[in-house]
């Protein structure tokens, strides 16, 4: 049986609220207890199993740092409404070659120049674990997404 995100509520509630958002920042935990945050560009919609996906290198820092603590965080703003998302989950490196395929988008290649050739290339698999959001619907009220 094929499971989409209409099918679980609170994934297809979350998949709504970052539909419209192409980039968020994700935060990392580095050897000495710091956070660490940089930008990046989501590689799909939310997932029917609650998991969010990212092309990345994988020599990284911020793959060094997910090995040592998998525990992230991702948070999206809309540029068009008063929306904020944060996203906590636990992270992992994909070095699948057909996932990789299935989620390749040709806007990519500004930071993979050989494309799925690119000899480091590697996707995050974010599983994710909870949600909390804020907009001007609900008035700023948080309001938490567990999955």
């Amino acid at each position: 049986m094929t499971t989409t995100t209409e099918q679980n509520p609170n994934i297809y509630q979350l998949a709504r609220l970052i539909q419209d958002i192409d980039c968020g920042m994700l935060t990392t935990i580095d050897e000495d207890g710091s956070l660490h945050s940089r930008p990046m560009e989501r590689t799909s919609d939310i997932q029917a199993d609650g998991t969010i996906w990212f092309f990345t290198n994988a020599s990284t820092h911020k793959v060094f740092e997910i090995k040592n603590s998998q525990q992230v965080n991702i948070s999206f703003k809309s540029d068009d409404a008063q929306r904020y998302i944060s996203i906590s989950g636990i992270a992992e490196l994909i070095k699948d070659r057909q996932q990789m395929q299935h989620f390749w988008k040709p806007e990519l290649q500004a930071w993979f120049p050989q494309g799925l050739d690119e000899p480091d290339i590697a996707l995050l698999k974010i599983n994710i674990t909870r949600s909390d959001y804020w907009d001007s619907e609900s008035q700023f009220q948080q309001e938490t997404i567990t999955l």
